[in-house]
């Protein structure tokens, strides 16, 4: 049997769009293979929140799934297809399920049974879990089918009472496939990896993971598809961060017992290395941000440049992603900027092939200044003063989206977000933000692999290795309002993902820590609690880590946190 994997990148809620590319799909491939897969609600797009409830989005879903199953007619070929469908028993209206087409008919259904609420999922919200059995017989081979979170059942044991890998087990099944949208995350490919080795040995049969690519808001699907054999032994994955088409033969009488039953071919499955985390941050920024921009319409992306690491990695990141006659850059300097960093930024667009338009802002912070004074009687404070720049800056880059229509694209860093070190609706501003989920220490590190790996784009290694400064005020640091990154990243690893840590990652974090003060710690827990308002203010983020800022961590502003005096007191967030 010969099987087609679609790796597809689609759009939320353009139904017509996403079922053009699978009708596609389908033409090519309807008389040389027998099975085309599709990924998880593939014609709305993962996911489609509310948009569920739209009548004009279910309309053309039915008519789209019409057009699919029409295109099955004398052909060769079997379609599984992802899709809302309507819920016939008793709780929420829909279900997230898969309909199979062949030769012009509906031939089975199956719809998913455990619904992720956790972390960045809310599927419970709109849909109902399904009762049927995941089971079809298809030209002599007995299939079983699960979406996405179905097969992480037993890997997530302490959520669900019931584990539909379970279910499948001594079924005699001859495959397994799982439909999937599985959004990216540093580590998720080695954790897919062991949880679907884990359903081939349960249920003592191969398994094909098919999932979808492509951004979406702040989430990134990576496809990465792959399949394994009975033993869960890899045969191969698909390329990550792009569209592919996957072709596997499988073949249920090939070779004698226990081998009996292998895939015989894996076309287009040649991927097999697991991204490292620079690598794998690169291309997902690009992928989220090129997805954001081009499926919104904007004509491009604006950058305050302020010769410092993070708006040099952004720069270098939209360069990459968009072309770098789409990315505009605009040095700001004030009274206090270096002549150090305007240079660096000259280098830094010339490097990139980016147009750097430079905008001068003291006379707008002498007169923010002096009308301040004249409105309420005083100088306004050293604070104050250096959030006037950070505002002006803010403005500026503003008014030149507003005149082009391109994009804001705002630079903070996560271990900035986490602490409340940026200035709202000033260097907060903007539509997207690419560095909000990586950590300090993870921006160095992108730098560095982005040079190696895009020689002719280089960042200026004057960028990589200058003390980090947002030059608000004479000879102003970092390090003046925080502790050395490597330091402040550990706390924040451990107080905002505790709960995801490996045993090693939780020993690596504490080691670095061991010398570091109680007040050190208990100042920087309480600074990540304060700054919760600002977070919620923030713009979308592009999701990296396992537990990311906004979508993926929901917490109250108004509350009172538990109190973090030492590391005795952190280390009881790992447990």
């Amino acid at each position: 049997m010969l099987i087609a994997i679609a790796q597809l990148n689609y759009t939320i809620g353009d139904i017509q769009g996403n079922a053009t590319k699978i009708l596609q799909v389908i033409g090519d491939q309807k008389n040389k293979v027998d099975l085309i897969v599709f990924t998880e609600l593939a014609l709305t797009g993962y996911y489609p929140q509310d948009l569920i409830f739209s009548n004009p989005v279910w309309q053309a879903e039915e008519a789209a799934l019409a057009e699919i199953c029409k295109a099955t007619e004398n052909s060769r070929a079997a379609v599984v297809i992802g899709c809302v469908t309507k819920n016939p028993f008793a709780g929420k209206p829909f279900q997230n399920s898969i309909k199979v087409f062949t030769s012009g008919a509906e031939s089975f259904c199956y719809s998913k049974k455990l619904l992720p609420t956790y972390n960045i999922f809310e599927e419970a919200r709109h849909f109902s879990p399904g009762q049927q059995q995941g089971v079809w017989l298809f030209k002599g081979y007995k299939l079983g089918f699960l979406i996405c979170e179905d097969g992480w059942g037993q890997a997530e044991h302490n959520l669900y009472a019931s584990h539909p890998v379970n279910e499948l087990k001594g079924q005699g099944l001859d495959l397994i496939i799982s439909v999937n949208a599985s959004p990216s995350n540093l580590g998720k490919q080695k954790q897919r990896r062991q949880v679907f080795k884990d359903v081939a040995l349960t249920c003592n049969a191969p398994v094909i993971y098919s999932n979808q690519v492509g951004g979406n808001d702040e989430i990134v699907f990576d496809g990465a598809s792959f399949a394994v054999n009975k033993y869960g032994e890899m045969v191969g994955m698909m390329a990550s961060f792009e569209e592919a088409i996957g072709i596997l033969e499988y073949d249920k009488e090939e070779g004698a017992a226990p081998r009996k039953g292998q895939f015989t071919k894996a076309e287009g499955f040649g991927h097999s290395e697991i991204s490292i985390e620079p690598r794998l941050m690169v291309n997902q920024a690009m992928l989220g941000l090129r997805d954001y921009v081009d499926k919104l319409g904007f004509p491009g992306v604006v950058v305050g440049s302020s010769g410092g690491i993070d708006s040099a990695v952004t720069l270098a990141l939209a360069a990459g992603a968009l072309g770098p006659e789409r990315v505009k850059a605009i040095t700001m300097p004030s009274k206090y900027s270096s002549a150090g960093s305007v240079d660096d930024s000259v280098k830094l667009c010339q490097n990139l092939g980016i147009e750097l338009f430079t905008r001068p802002i003291k006379d707008d912070f002498d007169v923010a200044v002096r009308e301040f004074e004249v409105a309420f009687g005083e100088v306004p404070s050293g604070l104050t003063q250096e959030n006037i720049q950070a505002r002006v800056r803010g403005r500026v880059l503003m008014e030149y989206s507003n005149h082009t229509g391109y994009l804001v694209l705002s630079t903070g860093n996560k271990s900035e977000m986490a602490v409340g070190y940026a200035t709202l609706y000033g260097d907060m501003n903007g539509g997207l933000n690419l560095l909000g989920d990586m950590y300090k220490c993870d921006v160095y590190a992108v730098a560095r692999w982005f040079n190696n790996a895009y020689p002719e784009m280089q960042i200026p290694i004057e960028i990589i290795d200058k003390a980090p400064s947002a030059e608000l005020a004479p000879g102003q640091a970092d390090t003046d309002s925080l502790p050395p990154y490597e330091i402040l990243d550990a706390i924040l690893r451990i107080y905002i993902e505790s709960d995801l840590l490996s045993e090693e990652e939780r020993n690596l974090y504490l080691e670095t820590l061991k010398a570091t003060s109680d007040a050190t710690i208990k100042r920087v827990c309480r600074m990540i609690d304060r700054a919760e308002f600002k977070r919620r203010q923030a713009p979308p983020i592009i999701r990296m880590q396992r537990r990311s800022f906004g979508i993926g961590r929901h917490l109250p502003i108004v509350a009172k946190y538990p109190d973090i005096n030492k590391l005795s007191d952190l280390s009881l967030m790992l447990r």
